[in-house]
């Protein structure tokens, strides 16, 4: 028993021990590193239990007598246990490190003590203070040079400017405006009616004393007592109101009252950037540019617009940001909703406070603060202001799109801004601009790190979106081929397994798009709205079920394309089973966004999503599902009519569910409320040139990884989504780029070259581009400009450059019509060719108004018959249209018909044509008239006073205007190719079948084709001007083919033309027509040196062109009268002209004295006739027989007069005829 006890009583007091050295333990590591250093050793966390601790310590021994080096002894090797010890006791000891580093941190930027005493209590929330405290808390803050809303009680308040809104309240100078005195009373309560301490109902007292009015004499007791009692001396009084008169000339706050509706407010809380608001306007206001980072659905677009007005930008009552306030947009859809939702939020009309601005439609007015507009509308206006002086402050939203006028605009305003700035700082009255570039992707560096662009970085502020959740599904097989019947069977998976939601669908162009859609309509319609797909279409319908594909231009394919296509294997034979397969997705999936949700909550929502489609995805419930659950099938794509493009965010009917069915015009900018499903294709149609421009091609290539994520991202704006991606992860990893190209790298640039001459940038390369063009690419462009005249040989602009600069219209179609004027300028002509010109040029700038069936397959349910039969019909409806040999003029022809129509959509439906390709070139013709007739440009009275009073042009007009395309488009000229092969292809024309003619372009090295469905097939002129060359799988075809003359050709691309030296045989010789001596050359055209006819040019060689005139005022070329004496000549007029005979000596005379006064023509000779009436009558008699000299006396009279009349008579031509141009 007595063993037993022992035991225990030892094993308890082990315990105790260890239960001590524990708490030893955890109360070390509660002290600092410096109490840790004066612990006993055996409190520490290594020091060993033993009784050896409590012996007392012996003599140390000499260190002499020590043992062997510790360090030399073999480290002892720990066990797991010691290791796990040991890594814990070094964990504690970086954080006790830490803890130290934070400490000392903390107290370096300890506030003083004076800005410490100004932080407010949360114990005093709640409770208002007394009038005395405020103003003492206000004298704080000055003294230490900071502001405070109470110093509102020092300032004088001002009446409301005249105009403004009295019910706003009144406008504090210096000051926000709902900091007035007048909004500040409000009466205190306690809660629940309980009795308060003496300390509060001190408070209480204090506080309705407050609340009574003071006099100006009170409050100025009040205040010096306060300064007394603070210590505040009379100098630093006026030292402290000196600093703060320097901070609110710095920048005092400002603010426009706003009153929006409740639900307005509400709908606004939500939005991300509402609560940056702050950040946002600091950055702003201390930067000129800054750059704003956020994902689409933040909010950006339509709020930083308000942030700055209601920070007073745009408005009248602050001259420091007078100004408007621009965004752009890349857009028109974009501008026009953006401006429709920030006009709703601020409670006002369109075109009132807020405005837009789009090619073809202006809602602006003279009050506007807030400019919606496109980029390509603000470059318009750097073009005639470079300063932009009615702006104060810039939004370039969509940044991260790279759009060519985005690249343009963000390389001028880099020059503007701080230009802006410099005058601002000179007092020139100008109010220095803001810039703020917004974009929805992380892809900054090309602004931010550009020093080329912004030497001194922009601030980046970034927005956190608002980005529910999105679950991404990737595909186990890639659809390479029928992505559209992919998509198909995938919206019909969602809608029939999963819970409702809205289903957005990217696909490529606008014939998918309208396919698509038909196929989703037809697939859950009643059988009763099923449309007779056999009978004609009429009405809207008519422009979906013909929609050709852009790829192709205006023309279908030829035989040799059929073929091809007959070869391949039809994609439209797959089964369901093979659909299935290629929509079948694979077990990992990934989420996009959601970071403010936890996992947990994630994986739940997810679940129940799961869970409840599940319910409803099995057997008969399927098709119950489907069959009562209708479906709202909507188109979106730019050409798409803005009404058209409205329904998209418009109310869905009830019970059905929303399918939009879009190109990529949906990625950005815009939300569309409801969607919780996307369906991606991946793939995007895009124009691609080659290096020098030349050659076009449509082609439908892979997106990039950040338009995907932009694509995803449209699932999870309301809520959390899914989006199902027709391709597989591998493929997505491999094979898309990390970010697409921007425009300037895939774009023609001779507009950009001729915009940046005409504002005065003659070093385009030089220029600040965001990314730069290819170099070629740019000597490309202005060699192009060279050919159209625009520049000379120094590549400097010429007056027909500006000229072509100051149009609204590419450079192509500005020369064009500036030739047309040129010609009607000289008076050969009565008819409209100026008024034919300017509805030629808006149609050659829009696609082509012809539709042809040939480029759509078959639709489901449409017999073979009555598909061919519609061929036929369109084939001979557009024949009806002809009227030249020019793709380009049957399509003005077509434009006229249609404006002079009474129904139009009739007119559209009976010959085939685009009704929304001829409404933008309506709105074009529009648009230049009234341009055109503000300007000296073009004379007005050539000018129809509206498009319906156009007039068919006439086969001269026609004439004129095929003449003016070949100078538009001068450098794009083809020649036909002659071959036996062409041969043996031509011969099939006789017998009914057409084939593809051949071409060499000038600019090209390949040969390309004449498509047989052009107007120019069967006639394949020798020269043809064509405006691009479209390349498609098969082969190269010209597009909008024109036939030319080569004896054009030296007229309208004269740096084309190679000449050779003057040729003997011809002589030089004078020209009565050109009025000059001329000389005869060989002449080539382009770099393949195709012959011209010969040309004459003027003859540089003074003693040649003395001799020639000589010898044609003897003949009689030059005044017809000496015709009358040429018989009584002592030798033939031909000798003058000798080099021979240059030593007789009334041969000498005569040239000497024609050389000596410089006269080489009947101009000049006239000239020195009015200077002095006896020039020349000496040396001309010297070549008369002695019986003829009194002949020329009485003949000399007639001379004088005929050269004074043949130089009137060729002056009256050469001056513009202004009148009876146009009836």
């Amino acid at each position: 028993m007595r063993s037993k006890r022992e035991r225990k009583q030892r094993s308890s007091a082990q315990k105790s021990s260890k239960r001590k050295a524990a708490a030893s333990s955890n109360t070390l590591d509660s002290l600092s590193p410096d109490e840790q250093d004066i612990t006993p050793f055996e409190l520490r966390d290594d020091a060993v239990d033993t009784n050896v601790l409590v012996l007392e310590p012996k003599a140390k021994k000499p260190a002499a007598d020590a043992g062997p080096d510790p360090a030399a002894a073999p480290a002892k090797k720990l066990s797991k246990s010691q290791k796990r010890k040991l890594k814990k006791v070094q964990e504690d000891k970086a954080k006790r490190a830490e803890r130290a580093e934070v400490l000392k941190t903390l107290a370096r930027n300890e506030l003083p003590g004076e800005e410490l005493a100004l932080l407010q209590s949360t114990s005093m929330l709640g409770q208002r203070p007394t009038k005395r405290q405020r103003l003492k808390r206000a004298l704080a803050c000055q003294r230490l040079g900071l502001e405070s809303h109470d110093s509102a009680l020092l300032e004088v308040e001002r009446g409301v400017p005249s105009g403004y809104p009295e019910a706003q309240g009144p406008v504090v100078v210096g000051r926000d405006a709902s900091h007035a005195c007048g909004q500040e009373e409000e009466e205190v309560s306690t809660e629940d009616g309980e009795a308060t301490s003496e300390d509060e109902e001190m408070q209480n007292a204090e506080t309705a004393v407050a609340a009574a009015p003071m006099s100006a004499d009170e409050q100025r007791h009040l205040a010096q007592s306060i300064r007394q009692e603070m210590g505040i001396h009379p100098d630093e009084d006026v030292a402290m109101q000196e600093r703060q008169a320097s901070h609110a000339e710095a920048g005092p706050a400002r603010s426009v009252p706003v009153r929006r509706p409740e639900r307005i407010q509400e709908a606004r809380a939500g939005l991300p950037v509402l609560g940056m608001e702050q950040e946002i306007m600091e950055a702003i206001a201390g930067n000129d540019v800054c750059l704003l980072c956020g994902e689409t659905g933040s909010g950006k677009t339509t709020q930083v617009p308000q942030f700055l007005y209601e920070a007073g930008y745009g408005s009248e009552l602050f001259p420091e940001r007078a100004g408007q306030i621009g965004v752009t947009q890349p857009r028109r859809v974009a501008a026009i909703a953006a401006a429709r939702r920030v006009a709703e939020e601020l409670g006002c009309t369109v075109g009132g406070t807020v405005g837009y601005q789009v090619r073809y439609d202006r809602q602006v007015g003279q009050d506007t603060a807030v400019k919606f507009m496109t980029d390509g509308i603000l470059l318009r206006e750097l073009q005639s202001d470079l300063l932009l002086r009615s702006y104060s402050v810039l939004v370039l939203d969509e940044a991260h799109e790279r759009s060519l006028n985005t690249d343009l605009l963000l390389g001028l305003l880099s020059r503007v801004v701080p230009l802006r700035k410099q005058m601002a700082e000179q007092g020139s009255g100008v109010p220095p601009l803001k810039l703020v570039i917004m974009s929805a992707t992380l892809r900054m560096e090309d602004f931010a790190n550009n020093a080329k662009l912004f030497p001194s970085p922009p601030p980046v502020i970034r927005v956190p979106a608002r980005q529910y959740p999105v679950t991404i599904h990737f595909c186990r097989r890639t659809e390479l081929y029928d992505y559209v019947g992919a998509a198909f069977g995938k919206v019909v998976q969602i809608h029939e397994r999963l819970p409702p939601g809205g289903i957005l669908v990217f696909v490529t162009g606008q014939r998918e798009v309208e396919h698509l859609c038909q196929r989703l309509r037809t697939k859950w319609a009643k059988k009763a709205d099923v449309p007779d797909l056999a009978s004609p279409a009429t009405g809207a319908d008519h422009e979906k079920t013909l929609a050709t594909d852009e790829a192709v231009g205006s023309f279908g394919p030829d035989e040799a394309e059929q073929q091809a296509e007959a070869e391949e294997p039809l994609q439209a034979t797959r089964d369901d089973y093979d659909m299935e397969e290629s929509l079948e997705e694979e077990d990992e999936t990934a989420v996009l966004g959601g970071d403010q949700f936890t996992p947990e909550q994630i994986a739940m929502a997810e679940a129940a999503f799961k869970q409840q489609g599940e319910s409803v995805a099995t057997g008969a419930q399927k098709q119950d599902r489907a069959e009562s659950s209708p479906v709202h099938v909507l188109p979106l794509y730019a050409m798409l009519p803005g009404a058209a493009q409205a329904a998209v965010f418009s109310a869905v009917p009830a019970g059905h569910r929303l399918i939009v069915v879009a190109t990529n015009v949906a990625e950005t900018s815009l939300t569309i409320p409801g969607v919780r499903y996307v369906v991606d294709a991946g793939r995007a149609k895009e124009k691609v040139l080659d290096s020098h421009g030349a050659a076009a091609r449509f082609q439908v290539a892979w997106i990039s990884k950040a338009s995907a994520e932009q694509r995803a991202g449209r699932a999870g704006r309301t809520g959390p989504g899914h989006c199902y991606r027709l391709y597989s992860s591998a493929h997505y990893n491999d094979s898309f780029p990390q970010h697409s190209d921007p425009e300037v790298l895939k774009t023609p640039l001779e507009g950009v070259a001729l915009l940046m001459k005409a504002m005065g940038i003659d070093k385009v390369l030089n220029f600040p581009f965001p990314t730069p063009p290819d170099g070629e690419a740019l000597a490309a462009a202005e060699e192009a400009l060279c050919a159209l005249g625009a520049l000379d040989a120094d590549r400097a602009l010429t007056e027909r450059g500006r000229a072509m600069a100051r149009l609204p219209l590419d450079p192509r179609p500005s020369r064009m019509m500036l030739q047309a004027a040129e010609e009607a300028l000289t008076g050969k002509h009565s008819e409209p060719i100026v008024a034919a010109a300017v509805a030629l040029a808006a149609v050659v700038s829009v696609e082509s108004p012809f539709i042809h069936v040939a480029t759509i397959q078959a639709m489901e349910g449409e017999v073979a018959q009555r598909l061919q039969a519609r061929k036929q019909a369109a084939q001979a409806a557009h024949r009806r249209l002809r009227v030249a040999q020019s793709d380009a003029l049957n399509a003005l022809s077509a434009f006229m018909s249609w404006i002079g129509a009474q129904d139009k959509d009739r007119f559209c439906r009976e010959h085939y044509l685009h009704a929304k390709n001829l409404r933008e070139a309506a709105a074009l013709h529009e648009q230049l008239l009234r341009q055109l007739a503000g300007g000296a440009l073009l004379p007005a009275e050539a000018l129809p006073r509206s498009p319906a009073a156009l007039k068919p042009p006439s086969q001269k007009v026609l004439l004129v205007l095929q003449h003016a395309i070949a100078a538009g488009w001068a450098d794009q000229i083809a020649r036909r190719v002659h071959s036996l092969e062409y041969v043996q292809e031509h011969a099939d024309i006789k017998q009914g079948r057409t084939r593809a003619v051949r071409y060499t372009p000038q600019a090209l090295a390949e040969n390309v084709y004449l498509h047989p469905q052009s107007a120019l097939a069967k006639a394949a002129p020798e020269f043809v001007v064509y405006t691009q060359i479209l390349r498609t799988e098969k082969r190269p075809y010209l597009a909008g083919v024109t036939e030319v003359e080569a004896r054009w050709l030296p007229e309208v691309a004269e740096p084309l033309i190679r000449l050779s030296d003057p040729l003997d045989e011809p002589p030089p010789h004078y020209s009565a027509a050109a009025d000059a001596v001329v000389t005869v050359h060989d002449a080539t055209f382009g770099r393949h040196e195709w012959p011209m006819p010969a040309q004459e040019l003027p003859c540089r060689d003074a003693a040649v062109q003395a001799r020639c005139f000589a010898a044609a005022l003897l003949d009689g070329a030059v005044l017809p009268s000496m015709a009358g004496l040429r018989a009584r000549l002592a030798s033939a007029p031909a000798t003058a002209a000798a080099p021979y005979s240059q030593g007789q000596k009334r041969v000498a005379l005569l040239v000497r004295a024609l050389h000596g006064a410089g006269v080489f023509s009947r101009a000049a000779l006239a000239r020195a006739f009015a200077r002095d009436a006896a020039f020349l009558k000496q040396e001309i008699a010297a070549w008369l027989q002695k019986d003829a000299k009194i002949a020329l006396e009485h003949l000399w009279p007639t001379l004088l007069a005929e050269a004074g009349d043949a130089v009137r008579k060729r002056q009256k031509q050469q001056k513009p005829q202004r009148k009876e141009l146009d009836s």
